[in-house]
């Protein structure tokens, strides 16, 4: 077994003990795992081996007896931790002994919890979560109506923001737990009149939906704990243990939920670094660890201050630059690996040089034995890397790109899941409209409308069977639509008597992307027929992602067994649960931005477009806000700290046509010379 922290071999004997799980951790690091019951923040820099730590200290607690694996929840900001933290587990105590242990994402534990209490918000467990882009076409229905005299009248007065901007404005007070009143008194919007009446006609929308937004998973998670003290009871005896990482990327209602979870003295472990706050743009709150004595003033604070992962000069750069900002928490972060590591600065023409140069000392790299996965390319924004996915194509080199779509993101992959959602929840009328117009079936947003008050009227709110019904609603004149609305709902009527007498997860999945006249058939047609190349070829793409998904329910349901569930399925798609990461599955180079890489290291990065009003950002640049250039510099400090040994930063003169605003100050800031011309390639 290897040391985690360090790449050492991992003097810990294998009997899985109180002592060997010390073994081979720094001071700190075993002030933390030893640590009892009450508050503990552990400020955490990069490659101080966190991870290591919290599983460590999980471990601990179970093999010195003071926790049962049912009394610990180990919460993280993002699904890829979550699988991480489990899979780390997993090695440590075995996959039976983990297993008990509940490792999730916020947003997972209040899908949970809502499950087993939604009648208490007039929903049934059986409630959907829709997507953001879902949101914002309920918004823009909302705007549609005529028949909305709130919102008309707030619309007459103050005028018609976007709907993907009432949409974020919404979002974020949610976040902050507010309410449309609140809100509206807070008046920090020029129409938040429009703002309040939509939010509050959307809330209505989805309750009659069955409809839980994602943003209003971790509201109404925390509604239900401080409005009904005997839950909150309930789960603290069941959670006696809390252990959170990332405490610095929660946001307001995240912080109020571990507040109500933990009390102001229970066993909340809480693991942070303020330097590598960087989303601030969802509302990520600094108080959260900032702050964090003013709410549990019996804590412990610890600092793992010894970096596990970059040499000394790379580290040395990259603190350098973050000591330029006056709002943090002072750390001392000691570079365990010495001296030994090279930081480069190059400076070019054109952003086609920089990719031409940089795709070569890559590939120069690999030709020198370089693992693929030690090599990581960042940019602070996905355009930034686009000139340099180009130029490793051209070498031959297939990367990674994370920051492009998933197979759940992609827009005909989200029409089938409209319809399993619409199975797994048949009063979803957001998922009705979408699935219902893909392929178009002669139903306008009108005729749809008509279809939701017919349900809601005479069906208990069922779509599936007011659409099979659709010849007896009076508003439907058109036989076109009548039709295609009757065949959707008998499609969809078999397919759920299917799902009813016990067909398998996968064989749902199936029969509803193979409905007659459906996903499959419609892109089948695009496939063969259409007369331009480029549509046919993206007929064969779109098919190939239905398989996909075929192929991924099928996965989910051999995983989970008798427990695959069609909402179960849904969750996992949008992202609530936590997949296993398997080890050594990592065999290509990463192009990312560096808000998606948090979380990765490599021997070898290259930051590319390091350069005035791209990073920082010129948002940052001419803000009066002085916490978005901070941000901005935590970026670069992320960014350099994924490092281990060799640190490559370039900056071009002209970047998409137009001259860039020359070397980012984070330059001069690290102590990093920059050439005063710019090079060709």
């Amino acid at each position: 077994m290897t040391h985690l922290a360090a790449g050492l071999p991992d003097p810990r004997p294998p009997d899985g003990g109180p002592r060997s799980l010390l073994a081979g951790l720094t001071p700190e690091q075993a002030q933390a795992v030893r640590h009892g019951a009450g508050p503990l923040l552990l400020i955490a820099g990069p490659g101080t081996g966190k991870t290591r730590t919290l599983t460590h200290r999980v471990a601990y607690l179970l093999a010195t007896g003071q926790a049962a694996a049912r009394e610990i929840l180990a919460v993280t900001f993002s699904v890829r931790a979550a699988g991480e933290l489990r899979l780390r587990l997993a090695d440590l105590l075995g996959e039976r002994r983990a297993r008990g242990v509940t490792a999730a994402t916020f947003h997972s534990v209040c899908a949970r919890l809502l499950r087993e209490h939604a009648a208490v918000f007039g929903r049934t467990d059986a409630y959907t979560v829709p997507d953001q882009a879902d949101l914002r076409r309920v918004i823009e229905w909302l705007l549609c109506d005529p028949g909305r005299a709130e919102i008309q009248q707030a619309l007459a007065r103050f005028g018609q923001p976007p709907a993907a901007e009432l949409e974020r404005q919404i979002s974020v007070a949610k976040s902050r737990l507010l309410t449309p009143e609140r809100y509206l008194r807070a008046g920090g919007h020029p129409a938040a009149a429009v703002v309040a009446a939509v939010w509050r006609a959307a809330d209505i929308e989805l309750a009659k939906c069955n409809a839980f937004g994602f943003d209003d998973l971790l509201v109404y998670a925390v509604r239900l704990l401080a409005e009904h003290p005997h839950r909150l009871t309930h789960l603290r005896r069941r959670w006696r243990w809390l252990v959170v990482d990332e405490l610095q990327d929660t946001n307001a209602a995240q912080a109020a939920l571990l507040a109500l979870l933990a009390g102001a003295d229970g066993s909340l472990t809480c693991v942070g670094d303020d330097d590598q706050l960087i989303y601030r743009f969802r509302c990520a709150e600094p108080r959260n660890i900032l702050a964090f004595g003013e709410r549990y003033p019996q804590h412990r604070r610890i600092v793992l201050g010894r970096n596990f992962r970059s040499r000394a000069e790379i580290l040395h750069a990259a603190a350098a630059c973050i000591a330029h900002n006056p709002r943090r928490a002072a750390k001392q972060l000691v570079a365990v690996r010495g001296a030994g590591g090279r930081v480069i600065t190059r400076g070019f023409a054109h952003e086609r040089d920089e990719a031409r140069w940089a795709a070569g000392l890559i590939a120069d790299a690999l030709a020198a034995g370089t693992s693929p996965g030690e090599v990581l390319v960042l940019a602070r924004t996905a355009y930034a890397t686009e000139p340099v996915q180009l130029a490793l194509a051209a070498a031959g080199i297939v990367p990674r790109v994370l920051g492009s779509l998933g197979l759940y993101e992609r827009a005909e992959v989200r029409d089938a899941l409209a319809h399993l959602a619409l199975l797994a929840n048949p009063a979803d009328a957001q998922a009705f409209r979408r699935a219902v117009q893909s392929p178009r079936r002669g139903v306008g947003t009108a005729t749809a409308g008509r279809v939701v008050a017919a349900a809601r009227e005479h069906h208990g709110g069922d779509l599936i069977t007011a659409s099979a019904h659709a010849h007896t609603i009076s508003g439907v004149r058109s036989q076109g639509a009548r039709d295609g609305l009757a065949a959707f709902g008998a499609g969809l009527e078999a397919v759920r008597a299917q799902w009813r007498v016990g067909r398998s997860l996968g064989h749902v999945v199936v029969a509803t992307v193979t409905l007659n006249g459906g996903l499959v058939a419609h892109h089948q047609r695009r496939r063969d027929r259409s007369p331009r190349p480029e549509q046919r070829r993206d007929g064969e793409r779109v098919l190939e992602d239905l398989r996909s998904l075929c192929r991924a329910a099928e996965a989910f349901a051999d995983q989970h067994g008798s427990g695959a569930s069609l909402n179960g399925f849904l969750e996992h798609a949008a992202g609530l649960h936590a997949e296993e990461v398997k080890a050594g599955e990592n065999r290509r180079i990463t192009v990312s931005t560096i808000h998606r890489a948090k979380g990765t290291e490599a021997q070898l990065v290259v930051l590319l477009a390091c350069e005035e009003q791209l990073l920082p950002s010129w948002r940052a640049l001419e803000s009066p806000d002085p916490e978005d250039l901070a941000e901005e510099r935590r970026l670069f400090y992320v960014a350099a700290t994924r490092a281990k040994d060799r640190l490559v930063i370039t900056r071009a003169h002209v970047r998409a046509g137009r001259p860039t605003g020359g070397p980012s100050r984070f330059l001069a800031e690290a102590g990093l010379a920059t050439q005063a011309r710019p090079l060709a390639a």
